[in-house]
């Protein structure tokens, strides 16, 4: 009974808020939460091409885990090409983080935005509550 309680809560979660997600998906972006990584580097633990050239990058820093999302735009492609393994260090810029504390949303909901195209969420079965940008990316490659 439990269990089914936590994906009906989820579900209605998902109902009510992917409309507006969809919507108003620059909104959410315009409010970011930067993440500062001077303090530790991250560490790449698995690059995934998803359709209309978006990658997900997967990344370690401390015990955390990081989604990263960037679109390949197929410029620049003598810069360093991420692999499994290396260690990078860049600022991320959070998707949903102050979308959920100013609307008090109960965590874990598995939120998802629309990038270029595609449908990209939150895993919080796999630690991973937030999808973060960054601009130092241009899909599979490191610019800086």
């Amino acid at each position: 009974m439990k269990q089914l309680s936590k994906l009906f809560r989820r579900y209605i979660c998902f109902c009510l808020l992917l409309p507006y997600t969809f919507v108003c998906g620059s909104k959410i972006i315009e409010k970011k939460q930067i993440v500062n990584s001077s303090e530790s580097s991250f560490t790449i633990k698995k690059v995934k091409k998803l359709k209309n050239d978006v990658y997900v990058i997967y990344a370690n820093r401390n015990d955390s885990i990081f989604k990263i999302v960037s679109y390949y735009n197929k410029k620049n492609k003598r810069n360093k090409k991420l692999t499994k393994g290396m260690r990078f260090e860049v600022s991320l810029q959070s998707v949903f983080g102050n979308f959920e504390r100013e609307y008090k949303i109960i965590q874990p909901c598995n939120l998802l935005m629309e990038f270029h195209g595609v449908a990209v969420g939150k895993e919080p079965e796999r630690g991973i509550d937030d999808i973060w940008f960054c601009e130092e990316l241009n899909g599979p490659y490191l610019t800086k």
